[in-house]
């Protein structure tokens, strides 16, 4: 199968270039310059869009399988295909979770069956349960490994626990104190691999929900229950097991002034830590909530307007390498639940690119640095680079057509998602993903799949990984 992309705007490391790409076999077999005459079996027209790396969106939970009620692998993946993504990177705290090398294969061989765009795989760290399986998760090709520091885990399940009054304590797995998770940054740095975390601080959290005095009934108590200092804290004590350890450290869906401080901080020092922020973040504040309504409540919370300005500066300046959605999807019914008792997390596969292009082009951010967070960076952080990421020769040809001039408004009713409950429901949105290419096929247009699903896995490589 041989396709060339046509008069579009390419984004490659070199800059924005006027030059046509050539895809061959599924790879990238040449930039050209523009009306060479070449054999090909399809063209596709770019004229007045940027031609991209393929989107990557970094953290997916599919729910699959244990909790496909909510979602499913198929419907996660073809969403995010529908928003303009070549690649997702499946969290691990599906029912079971991959907490092994033996998981780890068997959830590969489940999701290539029905996979629309190709993916990766995080591992769990389940504290002294699974530490020999860190190393060999890692060596198998996992992604990363996640720590849900702070979250006691249910033992049968292992399903994450937010509030330990809610099990019997014979019924869980408490959370790793420090010298335990020390031993896993150890772990996971002797094999070269990234281990990220959610970053709140449990003893933080438990204090400040205990001096509310009452169950959080308005937005207002949110940000007072879940204060910017658990991230922070979390993430300087995350620092300092870096700093000892050699370990790569990557803060997942930061959401604070605060946190950028203290990442900032560190990557100053020469500390290898990361971080990833979610378009929730860069997008709404405290004030949405009037209009978006509990719909928009995820952990950590969505703060406010100077978090988010704080939140596109470290984009900006790098201290931000990378954006995922934290597709965190639940019931309908779920979501309609009062403030107090419905389950944190969104729907955000199908809408990540779009809701990301349409920032882009409201001069949020420059062309190039958005390609570095929506896909370089991200694929050197995880291991897929240059596989996936670039647009360069030898690389899968992944690609994402933006059209500044497309517009969409956002409804419930039209997304992919089994349970299509969106933050953004009736956003009117500016600058889309109209087609992507996946390993030089068509696979998008408009929204609408072509063609069957072709997602494949992809095998991460770290150790001599570039850094991000």
């Amino acid at each position: 199968m041989r396709l060339i992309i046509k008069n579009g705007s390419v984004v490659t490391p070199a800059g924005v270039q006027e030059v046509d790409i050539l895809c061959d076999d599924g790879r990238i077999a040449a930039l050209l310059e523009r009306n060479l005459s070449v054999d090909a079996d399809e063209t596709l027209d770019a004229a007045g869009a940027y031609v991209f790396p393929g989107f990557i969106d970094p953290h997916v939970h599919s729910r699959d399988p244990g909790l496909t009620e909510k979602e499913d692998f198929a419907h996660s993946t073809l969403g995010a295909l529908a928003g303009g993504v070549t690649t997702i990177i499946e969290m691990p705290n599906a029912v079971p979770p991959v907490d092994s090398v033996d998981m780890l294969h068997q959830r590969r061989e489940q999701h290539e069956q029905v996979a629309w765009v190709d993916f990766g795989l995080w591992g769990i760290s389940l504290g002294e349960a699974n530490l020999h399986q860190l190393a060999p998760m890692l060596e198998a090709g996992a992604a990363a490994v996640k720590i849900f520091w702070g979250y006691a885990l249910r033992r049968d399940t292992k399903q994450l626990v937010y509030n330990l009054d809610d099990e019997p304590v014979e019924n869980l797995l408490m959370p790793p104190g420090n010298g335990v998770v020390l031993q896993i940054f150890k772990e996971v740095a002797s094999v070269g691999g990234v281990l990220a975390a959610h970053c709140e601080d449990r003893d933080i959290l438990s204090v400040s929900e205990r001096a509310l005095g009452h169950p959080v009934e308005t937005y207002d108590d949110l940000l007072h229950a879940r204060p910017d200092t658990a991230e922070s804290t979390s993430i300087a004590i995350a620092a300092e097991f870096s700093r000892a350890t050699g370990c790569r450290f990557h803060v997942v869906h930061m959401a604070s002034a605060r946190g950028v401080e203290t990442v900032r901080g560190a990557r100053r020092r020469g500390i290898p830590v990361t971080a990833e922020t979610c378009p929730q973040y860069l997008t709404l504040t405290e004030d949405d909530y009037a209009r978006v309504g509990p719909v928009m409540k995820v952990y950590p919370p969505i703060r406010k307007q100077e978090d988010q300005d704080a939140l596109w500066a470290a984009i900006n300046d790098g201290t931000i390498v990378s954006i995922g959605s934290d597709h965190a999807p639940h019931t309908v019914e779920e979501k309609a639940r009062g403030f107090a008792t419905q389950p944190a997390g969104a729907v955000g596969c199908e809408t990540f690119g779009p809701v990301m292009t349409d920032a882009l082009f409201r001069d949020k951010t420059t062309v190039q640095r958005f390609a570095e967070v929506m896909s370089t960076a991200t694929a050197k952080l995880y291991g897929l680079y240059p596989r996936k990421g670039v647009i360069q020769p030898g690389s899968d040809a992944d690609l994402t057509i933006v059209d500044p001039a497309a517009t969409r408004t956002v409804r419930n009713e039209d997304l992919v998602a089994k349970q299509p409950v969106s933050p953004w429901n009736g956003f009117e949105l500016a600058g889309l993903p109209t087609a992507v290419v996946l390993r030089g096929e068509i696979a998008m247009r408009n929204g609408k799949p072509v063609g069957g699903h072709r997602g494949r896995y992809v095998r991460a490589q770290h150790g001599s990984a570039p850094s991000a």
